[in-house]
């Protein structure tokens, strides 16, 4: 019997071992009669060829038999034919047999004949004959031809056999096999039937729709094994096979749509009688949904071990679902922060990463996909084909064709405030929608997902807590500690090692604090730890003495707080003291010492509140007042103190007040004696809790150093007059000639014109000429005289404008004759709109002088050279003019420039060294400098500048003045 095809796959259960076994006894007890006859045939052939009575040879075969032409035409039948069919050997001859043979068998069985006979070779059929009585039975009709000795076929020899027995043991057995196969088929389960020697004999529906190919091809069974699973596996199937023991192993195997899917595979073998495998039965049970559940619950549990142990999850989640399904890849968006409109990468399996990584940093719209939609709906949203789904944007299509993923399904994570954190999504290559099991997965990891985040940010919230704590621990000057019952010290910072003298505090932790507490408090302290303990907040002052041996007095504030045991601790921050304690002692004498100093100084300290008018006022402010102390202080009190000329000084500084403008004021005060004081005044602006401006400040009496200031001024005023004086030998000769010369004019005129009118005929129109001229020396001569007045007269100081190059051109003038005789060539340059500027005229002329002498003496020993004189007047940057006085002379030593400067220093055999002394104080009076530098070649040139505006404080310490405007510029 052949066996038929049942289904693919490869797993076999052994159902039904019987059936087989009876099919294949009922096959070899049935094919011994066609042999039988076979030999029959055979025997009658050789029987008719050597000579023997047809009749006896035809009666002693057991079986119908008779001859026939190739044309179908019998020709002779035995006796048995007869008998069964009821036909005479007349009526059976010729065509007559066919009314034997059952009518729906009898086209078959002429094609047949046809077929053997043109052959020319044995043959057999079957079909099935009348019996006498009407019954139709099986026969198999086996022919042989009969050959002559020329080699031609003269009949056709046949036999019939019944094989109605055996026709009726196949029936049973096909309906067996049937049953079989829709029992085998109808199994929810592979089954698969092999060999001993591994070949596969026979599989159910189950395995080739499955598989999804044809039994042949599946026969290469093997090649549909994972390819992970495959070497192991083929080991233990062929071990198996070896032993003759059953077979069990879980293995993944291929299906049609090309994905792997997990079974149990079990084989059986069946055994001949002496316990040798013939067959092999393999039953594959699909076990995929409960290897995935297992690998979904056993990925939970390692996913919150990593959890537990504060390691990254969200990438190993996501590499968790390519694990549990092959075909599924996993990315996570998390968003900035909760309410942020922008994903940012959380985690992708190696797959999905470009697609999560395309969308970091992407705006929260629901224009982005899927994944945007989940988190603006915060509900599921599941798209079987990306691709072709025209919701969402032509870039997010792009994007899924260039990953090759077409279904996207998304889960919103949410938190336990059921915030959005982010979004759960799977990607597939093929389009779909999700499984039971794969929603279910979805919403078990995005929970976890859920999880860990929430853990990775209250880990982040409780570090920068603890960071935050121990900062604030740490960078506290105060001693933190944390003490048992028994007054082990369980925590400290370093402020208390340092405290106690130990530069490790960690290893004060475990030692009894009670033993750094002074004897006489410990006691105190002990208590009060005990009473800490039980919960009551306290506060105690007392000594520790450190490793040292020094003693510092302490206070701590200690609180009750659970320990790690359960146990109530204490909680104490304690303050070093003693500088305190010490500071608290030294107060009063420091007051003391405040007063006398205040009264020593003749300053006094105030607090004013602008809005309230509130003044206070130290002792020392009501003597420099000569109020009387204790008095209530206002501004009606104050100003029947200020000096009538200075009363809108205080005017003005009580508008200043009401914005909050810091205060700075000279003024004078006339007391009821008649009496004046100067006094300086500073106040501080600041604000209190109400935003009020108020004020704390000090004013001092100034009137000793203001006498002292001008008997300066005065002294000062002396010596620059000085200064001027010892110019004026250097001038003896300049002035003499200038003076001669008018002099010499007014005399030579005046003969000139007496000659004139003495004549016989008076020269009116030449006198005249004559006596103008006489007028114009006397002016030159008085002109001079008014010049050496100003420059060398005894004055104070006074503002004025002043005109740089005229004042420049008339001290040239001067000393014109003097520079003449020396043989100088002097040069003026100056640039075009030379500003004026505001100062004292007679001491810039004075130290210009100052300088032309002095470059007029340093080119006296002069010979190699020309002696070359330059007087340069330029702008100096900004709002300065800078005069520079050049010379060709011996120059200066560039180490002894800045000392030139210093009063009573001179390079001069002769000189006084307060020249340039004098002319640096006139200079720096004015806001400007003075300073000097050597030339490149020969000489030096001495250089000053002042500013173009005037300064308020011009002159200010030498000034006589009774009325000041108080402000400081």
């Amino acid at each position: 019997m052949q066996s038929s095809q049942m289904s693919p796959s490869g797993v076999f259960d052994g159902p039904m071992p019987w059936t087989w076994i009876v099919a294949n006894r009922y096959q070899s007890t049935m094919t011994s009669a066609p042999k039988e006859a076979h030999s029959s045939i055979m025997r009658f052939g050789e029987s008719i060829s050597m000579g023997i009575d047809l009749h006896r040879a035809v009666d002693a075969i057991p079986g119908l038999v008779w001859t026939a032409y190739s044309d179908g035409r019998i020709d002779f039948v035995n006796q048995r034919w007869c008998e069964y069919t009821g036909l005479s050997n007349q009526e059976a001859s010729g065509e007559g047999w066919r009314a034997a043979v059952h009518p729906e068998d009898l086209p078959r069985l002429l094609e047949s004949w046809e077929s053997i006979v043109a052959s020319g070779r044995p043959g057999e059929a079957e079909a099935r004959l009348r019996r006498f009585d009407g019954v139709y039975q099986w026969f198999l009709f086996q022919v042989s031809p009969l050959i002559d000795a020329a080699g031609e076929i003269v009949k056709w020899c046949g036999i019939n056999s019944d094989i109605e027995t055996r026709k009726r043991a196949e029936a049973v057995l096909s309906m067996h096999e049937h049953c079989f196969q829709l029992i085998v088929d109808g199994l929810p389960a592979v089954m698969l039937l092999m060999g001993p020697d591994g070949e596969l004999v026979h599989v159910n529906r189950h395995a080739l729709e499955y598989a999804g190919v044809s039994f042949e091809e599946l026969k290469t069974w093997s090649t549909r094994i994972h390819p992970d699973d495959r070497q192991a596996t083929m080991a233990s199937v062929k071990a198996a096979m070896a032993s003759g023991e059953p077979y069990d192993a879980e293995t993944r195997h291929l299906r049609a749509d090309g994905t792997y899917r997990w079974f149990h595979s079990q084989g059986f073998p069946l055994k001949d009688n002496e316990g040798r495998p013939v067959l092999w039965y393999f039953f594959l049970t699909d076990i995929d949904d409960r290897k995935h559940a297992e690998a979904l619950l056993a990925g939970e549990k390692r996913m919150l071990e990593m959890v537990a142990q504060g390691l990254p999850v969200l990438d190993a989640l996501c590499e968790l679902v390519e694990a549990i399904d092959n075909d599924c890849h996993a990315g996570i968006l998390l968003l900035d922060h909760v309410g942020s409109n922008h994903f940012r990468r959380g985690g992708a399996s190696p797959f999905a990463a470009k697609v999560v990584d395309e969308l970091d940093g992407a705006p929260l719209t629901g224009k982005l996909g899927p994944c945007a939609t989940a988190v603006i709906t915060q509900s599921p949203m599941f798209v079987e084909d990306v691709a072709s789904d025209p919701r969402w944007p032509s870039v997010w299509r792009k994007l899924s064709e260039a990953t090759e993923l077409r279904a996207c399904w998304s889960m919103p994570i949410m938190s336990r405030t059921n915030e959005t954190l982010g979004v759960f999504s799977i990607y597939r290559k093929a389009p779909g929608v999700p499984t039971q099991f794969q929603r279910d997965m979805m919403g078990r990891l995005a929970h976890l997902a859920a999880i860990a985040i929430e853990r990775v940010c209250s880990d982040r919230a409780l570090k920068r807590s603890e960071e935050c704590w121990r900062a604030i621990v740490e960078t506290t000057p105060e001693c933190v500690n944390v003490v048992a019952r028994d007054g082990t010290m369980l925590r400290v910072n370093s402020a208390i090692g340092v405290l106690l003298g130990v530069p490790d505090a960690d290893a004060l932790i475990g030692k009894c604090f009670y033993d750094f507490v002074a004897p006489e408090h410990r006691q105190a302290y002990i208590q009060f730890n005990q009473d800490v303990c039980e919960g009551r907040k306290g506060f105690l002052e007392f000594d520790i003495i450190t490793v040292e041996g020094e003693r510092s007095h302490m206070e701590t504030h200690a609180a009750p707080m659970l320990g790690s045991d359960g146990g109530v601790v204490q909680l104490g921050v304690m303050r070093d003291i003693t500088a305190r304690k010490r500071a608290s002692e030294e107060l009063l004498r420091s007051a003391a010492l405040m007063a006398k100093a205040q009264q020593l100084s003749g300053c006094g300290s105030f607090y004013w509140c602008a809005a309230d008018d509130e003044i206070i006022w130290s002792d020392q402010l009501y003597r420099i007042f000569d109020i009387t102390l204790g008095t209530r202080i206002t501004l009606d009190l104050i100003a029947t103190r200020v000096h009538p000329k200075d009363l809108h000084l205080m005017t003005d500084m009580v508008e200043r007040s009401k914005v909050g403008e810091n205060l700075e004021v000279d003024h004078r005060l006339l007391l009821p004696d008649g009496k004046i004081k100067y006094l300086h005044l500073e106040g501080l602006a600041r604000r209190d809790s109400r935003g009020q401006v108020e004020y704390i400040g000090a004013i001092q009496d100034v009137t000793d150093r203001r006498e002292s200031e001008e008997a300066l001024s005065r002294l000062r005023v002396e010596l620059i007059h000085v200064a001027r004086v010892n110019s004026l030998g250097a001038l003896t000769a300049s002035i003499a000639h200038e003076i001669n010369q008018p002099l010499a004019g007014i005399i030579t005129n005046a003969s000139t014109g007496l000659r004139m009118l003495g004549a016989k005929s008076p020269n009116i129109e030449g006198a005249l000429e004559t006596l103008r001229r006489t007028l114009r020396d006397g002016r030159r001569a008085a002109e001079v005289m008014t010049r050496l007045r100003a420059l060398f007269s005894k004055k104070m100081i006074s503002n004025e404008a002043v005109d740089l190059i005229e004042a420049v051109h008339e001290v040239a003038e001067l000393l014109r004759s003097e520079i003449r005789s020396n043989r100088i060539a002097m040069r003026l340059e100056a640039d075009d709109d030379i500003p004026i500027v505001t100062g004292d005229r007679v001491q810039l002329q004075q130290v210009i002088l100052n300088l032309l002498i002095n470059a007029v003496e340093a080119m006296r020993g002069v010979e190699d050279r020309l002696r070359q004189l330059l007087i340069r007047i330029e702008w100096d940057g900004g709002d300065q003019v800078r005069v520079a006085v050049s010379d060709t002379g011996v120059g200066i030593d560039p180490a002894q420039a800045a000392k030139l400067f210093d009063g009573f220093y001179s390079t001069k055999k002769e000189g006084m060294g307060i020249g340039l002394s004098v002319c640096r104080t006139i200079i720096e009076s004015h806001g400007g400098r003075l300073w000097a530098t050597p030339n490149r070649r020969h000489g030096a040139t001495f250089s000053f500048c002042v500013p173009v505006q005037a300064q308020d404080n011009l002159g200010s310490e030498h000034a006589d003045t009774t009325a000041h405007d108080g402000r400081t510029p």
